[in-house]
């Protein structure tokens, strides 16, 4: 075991990904309350009530739901949902904070995502991005390739084989 204390070497650079559970419920939803309202709005995959939260990862089976932690603290989550929906393909959404916006943490979330759907024998990974969150050139930058646009909200459908 390792430890995080600010004071500590480990804890002046330590950066983890772990699964989330029903215990880090308030966490997360501390992250989605503490974000600016504009930074946020396209985030609705879920509310950002702790008893919603705590709902969803209970209830969570093939679903994949981690945290990045940076320093102890929690700089952002990514989840592959729709494996407990029975889908073969799962769909993949990250929020980072605000404040660690621009850093690697969204590209590491994506290729972490990668590597669980290749483990679990997925033919590739999905993603449903509003055109105003990521460029057509910064999709491409990631590997998302446009399949397709989904009718009722607009968001851009990407997919990337695995």
């Amino acid at each position: 075991m390792h430890s995080t204390d600010e004071g500590s070497s480990a804890g002046r650079t330590d950066f983890t990904i772990r699964p989330l559970g029903v215990e880090d419920a308030g966490i997360i939803s501390a992250l989605l309350c503490a974000q600016p309202p504009e930074y946020a709005r396209f985030f609705y995959a879920f509310g950002s009530g702790e008893e919603e939260i705590a709902r969803l990862l209970a209830g969570r089976e093939r679903d994949v739901y981690s945290g990045m932690f940076w320093r102890g603290e929690l700089a952002g989550f990514f989840m592959l949902r729709g494996w407990d929906a029975g889908y073969e393909v799962p769909s993949f959404g990250v929020l980072v904070d605000e404040k660690w916006r621009g850093r690697a943490f969204m590209r590491i979330s994506l290729d972490v995502a990668k590597l669980v759907c290749r483990l679990a024998g997925a033919p590739r990974l999905m993603a449903k991005i509003h055109p105003d969150n990521v460029s057509p050139r910064g999709a491409r930058r990631l590997g998302l390739v446009q399949t397709g646009v989904e009718a009722e909200t607009g968001n851009v459908i990407y997919h990337i084989e695995l």
